[in-house]
């Protein structure tokens, strides 16, 4: 037999046998890294594991109320107007129980927070919906809002009075 024949694949046997070992080689590093490459077994407890549960999204914040304006001091009461339907100057029927207060200096449409002088931890938040012929008060309260401050039984009381606006702060 030949061994510098060529063989049907095309290459002479002696290449062959030089080239053995590095084939052999290289098959072999190419087993172990393939290998090395797959993950280890997981054991039979390891694998009953519950997928994590996504967290739920955080609750959207809430519209918060920004002053718009300086604080303004003076005295407020409350009123009630006599019989009959009764209109505020804006046309809208007066609503006794709404929050809702009559300035003589704050333009209608305003929203003010309202405290008491004396608490100022305690306010609410009314709308300027009427207007009120010039004086000593600054506002004039409705009963609903009167209520809500705890100025019925006073009557007449110091308060501060800010403009405020609601933002949207999403």
């Amino acid at each position: 037999m030949d061994l510098t024949a060529p063989t049907p694949c095309g290459m002479p046997a002696s290449a062959r046998r030089r080239f053995a070992p590095v084939l052999a080689t290289l098959l072999l590093a190419g087993l172990a890294a393939c290998a090395s490459s797959r993950p280890p077994a997981l054991a039979p407890q390891a694998m009953a594991v519950a997928a994590p549960v996504p967290a739920s999204p955080p609750p959207p914040r809430a519209p918060a109320l920004v002053a718009t304006g300086p604080e303004l001091s003076g005295t407020a009461s409350w009123y009630r107007p006599g019989r009959g339907l009764h209109r505020t100057c804006t046309g809208e029927s007066f609503n006794g129980e709404g929050m809702t207060a009559a300035s003589h200096t704050i333009p209608v449409g305003t929203r003010v927070r309202v405290a008491l002088a004396d608490d100022t931890a305690h306010s609410i938040v009314v709308r300027v919906n009427d207007c009120m012929p010039r004086g000593s008060r600054l506002l004039d309260l409705s009963r609903g809002a009167a209520e809500e401050l705890g100025l019925v039984d006073l009557g007449v009381a110091e308060v501060s009075v800010t403009p405020v606006m609601l933002v949207d702060n999403r």
